[in-house]
């Protein structure tokens, strides 16, 4: 057998000890943001506001029901009354009595019931109410100084599925009965488009509104688009801190596309760049015209793209683009990317032929 020689042997040796640190190197694809909830506690305790178990449970006398609406809504009560029912002033006796009516109208007690019978029952709202809890916790990780809302449970009579404030993330149930419910059936199409009551699914409430929420929540000071450019980095931002706070929700869902329309922008991924990054699409400064990239609709109807698309394409661009840079800048802290205002280096990281 013959004997290496001193080069040869070097470099066999160099071989070898390279093959030994790569092969001992953590692996490539672990996520430098992943936490663990059952890590993190959050400044206070998870308790949900279950508005629905409130205003089944008001005794009938208009005192005492004003009392005891106020005592248990707490500081979400008016924004509940004035701002998402709108039928009076919160501290007034006459609106606690419209509220009496509200909740046995009968156009209104049927959906209750639905809500009862399927998204509102305690298991599902309780598996829901983990999920959400998991996300904030994983939330608070990335973002220790940020306020965590309180969850809240509501009808609100088709007025708002997600009503973010300060310290509350509102969820209207009746926006969550399936697609195939008789009373999303029943909904009027010139005001429920079909595309919209296909999303009414129970699945989708947790994206849905950690979504709303953050979108929201970093409007101010972060949401100041000034061209196509600015808004596709602002959604980019929001969707990639969403993925990473909810690790374990199908992308798709996170979207609030159908599997179908995913599959449609990953083979289509390479042509909707194209239409998006000409000069004039991609630093278009009328909000009416790059706002078509970012809008809620059947499909995007932006440049060329066909009515088979998903709709909100310039978004999830936005999130592949900043997806592309936090790979290339691992060290980039979730805190540090929604800092982050100016487009270009995001798009320069972009590599939508991957």
């Amino acid at each position: 057998m013959p004997i290496l020689t001193k080069a040869c042997s070097r470099k066999w040796f160099q071989a070898l000890f390279l093959f030994t640190i790569v092969t001992s190197l953590p692996a490539c694809s672990s996520n430098p943001w992943a936490v663990d909830p059952n890590d993190i506690t959050l400044n206070s305790p998870w308790e949900p506001l279950d508005l629905l178990a409130v205003l089944s449970n008001l005794p009938q006398d208009s005192t005492d029901a004003l009392a005891v609406f106020q005592e248990r809504a707490g500081d979400f009560g008016p924004y509940y009354l004035e701002d998402i029912l709108r039928i009076g002033p919160a501290d007034s006796l006459q609106t606690v009595q419209e509220l009496s009516r509200f909740v046995s109208h009968p156009e209104v007690y049927p959906i209750a019931e639905a809500i009862d019978s399927t998204s509102g029952t305690t298991a599902r709202k309780t598996l829901q109410s983990q999920e959400l809890e998991a996300a904030f916790k994983r939330f608070h990780h990335h973002f220790p100084q940020e306020p965590i809302p309180q969850l809240v449970w509501m009808n609100s009579g088709f007025n708002h599925a997600i009503y973010p404030t300060r310290d509350h993330l509102a969820v209207g149930l009746e926006w969550f009965l399936g697609a195939n419910h008789p009373v999303v059936q029943s909904l009027p199409p010139h005001m429920f488009p079909a595309y919209q009551r296909e999303r009414m699914e129970p699945n989708r409430v947790g994206p849905t509104a950690l979504r709303g929420w953050l979108l929201v929540h970093f409007s101010d000071p972060w949401y100041a688009p000034k061209t196509c450019a600015d808004e596709l980095l602002f959604w980019g931002k929001t969707l990639f801190i969403l993925e990473q706070i909810m690790p374990n929700t199908p992308s798709y869902l996170l979207m609030d596309w159908t599997e179908e329309h995913w599959d449609w922008a990953v083979e289509n991924e390479r042509q909707v760049w194209v239409e998006l990054q000409p000069q004039g699409e991609l630093f278009e400064t009328n909000r009416l015209e790059f706002g078509r990239w970012f809008n809620e609709g059947p499909f995007t109807r932006a440049a060329s793209i066909p009515q088979k698309s998903p709709d909100r394409l310039g978004a999830w661009i936005g999130w592949n683009a900043v997806r592309d840079y936090m790979n290339q800048h691992p060290e980039t802290s979730l805190n540090e990317l929604m800092h982050m205002t100016d487009p270009l280096p995001v798009l320069k990281a972009y590599r939508p032929d991957r």
